[in-house]
């Protein structure tokens, strides 16, 4: 039953067969405001990246990236340049039972706490402004928060990749396909790609969960010093020797807890930030660039360009 919310339109599913599941796929520029709907959905980042607002976080997915949005959450993105975004809408019972129960069961997949159903009505920017703190009474949060936000963001392998991608494209064909067949496949094609997902956040999790206290706090005190100084060099061996890790060591536990090497980490924080920097600030390119730490022009368009799907001029 569709929960009114006087503070986000409701959008209708894609689905015209009665399947309840319905594929998209998204390749143009183009912003899709806050909203929220009666029905699951998936969103998969195929190529290049999308900035998305959800679970009162904003945060910047890139290729090989998904997040399962819950049912009547407010949630909105945007696309940049050249981005392939895949879309799954689905009620769960259109799922096989056994597929939705395995779903269902063991740690959260299909569920988050509801932030804005029963709270006192507050803007979406509100929510933005506050900035979230990796630990409280020196302990981290529950869960895998430090994985982008809050938004339980799902960092696939390029195994992992290749083969969803491929699935999303098999179910976009389905989709206007409306014979038995068709309907039956693109429940099929769904039921895999969850599954896979689940398994992917299993596996992320559970090495989360395997890491020390010590090394999680340790992990996100670096997060914490990356967010405050992104205009400074920073030298991880440096940052290792200072927790005494072997650098070695210190990148595997980084990665098991927030799924991207250190670089990867900070050059997607560097170019976040920058445009910030030029879409709410107004900055140049360049300003926007020095901002962040990086001071040559060519490699911050070249990185730009790798995270975002296209140049920092058309941000």
């Amino acid at each position: 039953m569709k929960k009114e919310s006087a503070e986000y339109p409701y959008f209708d599913m894609y689905s015209r067969d009665g399947s309840n599941i319905a594929f998209e796929c998204w390749t143009d520029c183009r912003s899709v405001g806050m909203h929220q709907h009666g029905y699951y959905e998936l969103l998969f980042v195929g190529r290049g990246s999308c900035r998305h607002m959800y679970n009162g976080t904003e945060t910047l997915l890139i290729q090989g990236d998904a997040v399962i949005v819950t049912e009547h959450q407010p949630h909105g993105f945007s696309l940049h340049g050249e981005t392939v975004i895949y879309n799954c809408q689905f009620q769960l019972d259109a799922l096989e039972a056994k597929v939705a129960e395995e779903l269902r069961a063991g740690e959260p997949f299909l569920h988050v706490p509801d932030l804005s159903l029963h709270e006192d009505v507050r803007t979406w920017q509100d929510r933005l402004n506050e900035r979230e703190r990796f630990y409280q009474d020196s302990q981290l949060h529950v869960g895998y928060e430090l994985n982008n936000s809050k938004q339980g963001v799902i960092h696939l392998s390029p195994m992992e990749f290749s083969f969803v991608n491929l699935v999303l494209q098999h179910g976009i064909e389905e989709q206007e396909n409306p014979d038995g067949l068709g309907v039956l496949m693109k429940q099929k094609y769904l039921e895999v790609i969850l599954l896979e997902l689940k398994k992917a956040m299993a596996r992320q999790n559970e090495k989360y969960h395997v890491c020390s206290k010590s090394n999680q706090k340790a992990i996100a005190e670096v997060l914490m010093y990356m967010e405050e100084h992104l205009d400074e060099a920073l030298d991880f061996n440096e940052v290792a020797q200072n927790y005494c890790f072997s650098p070695n060591h210190f990148r595997k536990i980084f990665k098991e807890i927030t799924g991207l090497s250190p670089v990867s980490y900070l050059n997607r924080l560097r170019i976040l930030r920058a445009c910030e920097y030029m879409q709410k600030d107004k900055m140049t390119i360049r300003e926007a660039a020095e901002q962040v730490g990086i001071y040559d022009f060519n490699y911050f368009s070249r990185l730009f360009k790798k995270i975002m799907g296209c140049s920092p001029s058309r941000i």
